[in-house]
């Protein structure tokens, strides 16, 4: 009976339609993967490449003339060091202090026995969608004191409610309450089962929250473009956004500029810039995400299970 068994799967595996559905998705796959990647990579070589064939458009699949002249007019931007340090203070620190945030008030509201779960759930729902607006929250920001000031970025939205919501989601679906209640038996306060138990068991969650507001405080732009105007709080963005509008050439200096040669050397170097700026701004993130995209993926999908 195990024979037949056996030779009935080998037979839906081994059928045609299984076979052309299966080449048909692995070349889906792959030209969505080339979709997805050929712009990255094309960035990187066109970061080390003769900006000549960039701008005549005869640069494809592999580098050429391979320079990294553009890096180190990057390197000697002043501001950048400075930058590099605001944004990973701002990555870590910020992204440290929304995850912890988001994690203790995510508990309460995985509990079913807790009273106000369905109050607190429907107010923070209503604040996705409805919001002060932009003034007023530069009214309050600027009242209290908080304006060209680091910790400006880390408390203002510092709680994404659907990053709150996809962490109970996640508390919910590992049954914490018969842990919980098996912990109160053993004398376990709140705090104790928090720290000792559910936090190691729900490492993918935490692990994922980190990265979450890691990534959005590294790649945030808005707010610090609003609330600092110091360069000693600003970071990386704001520092590439002013390299890169310093090195480019507007069309009334080139209907000005009479040295053609001139001309064609700054239009050069503001081609290499833009793609240094780009791999510069964007490296350290991909790095992380290729070390923890285990756990990303974990805390995902168990998070998205159940509401």
């Amino acid at each position: 009976m195990k024979s037949a068994i056996q030779n009935q799967s080998r037979k839906i595996k081994n059928s045609r339609e299984d076979v052309i559905f299966e080449i048909v998705t692995r070349i889906v796959l792959v030209l969505a993967c080339l979709i997805v990647l050929y712009p990255l990579y094309f960035i990187v070589i066109a970061s080390i490449s003769n900006p000549d064939y960039v701008l005549a458009g005869k640069l494809w699949l592999f580098p050429r003339d391979v320079t990294f002249s553009g890096y180190r007019k990057i390197i000697k931007f002043e501001n950048l060091i400075n930058g590099y340090k605001n944004s990973f203070f701002y990555a870590i620190v910020g992204g440290t202090l929304s995850a912890t945030l988001t994690l203790f008030a995510a508990y309460p509201l995985s509990k079913d026995d807790f009273s106000g779960r369905k109050p607190f759930t429907i107010f923070l729902l209503i604040t996705m969608f409805f919001q002060g607006g932009m003034i007023p929250l530069y009214i309050v920001v600027n009242k209290l004191g908080l304006r060209n000031t680091p910790y400006v970025l880390l408390i203002v939205n510092g709680i994404q409610v659907w990053n709150l919501l996809v962490t109970s989601s996640y508390f919910r679906t590992n049954r914490i309450d018969s842990l919980s209640e098996a912990a109160e038996i053993d004398g376990c306060s709140h705090f104790g089962y928090f720290f000792k138990i559910l936090l190691p068991i729900s490492k993918p969650i935490v692990i994922t929250m980190l990265l979450f507001y890691g990534v959005w405080q590294w790649n945030d732009f808005f707010r610090a473009m609003i609330y600092l105007d110091k360069p000693d709080y600003q970071p990386l963005q704001i520092v590439l956004k002013d390299l890169l509008a310093s090195s480019q050439v507007s069309s009334a200096i080139y209907d000005l500029m009479e040295n053609q040669e001139a001309l064609n050397e700054m239009l050069r170097a503001s081609e290499q810039i833009k793609y240094g700026v780009i791999v510069i701004a964007t490296l350290p993130m991909m790095i992380i995400y290729l070390i923890m995209q285990n756990y990303f993926v974990q805390g995902i999908t168990m998070g998205s299970v159940k509401g």
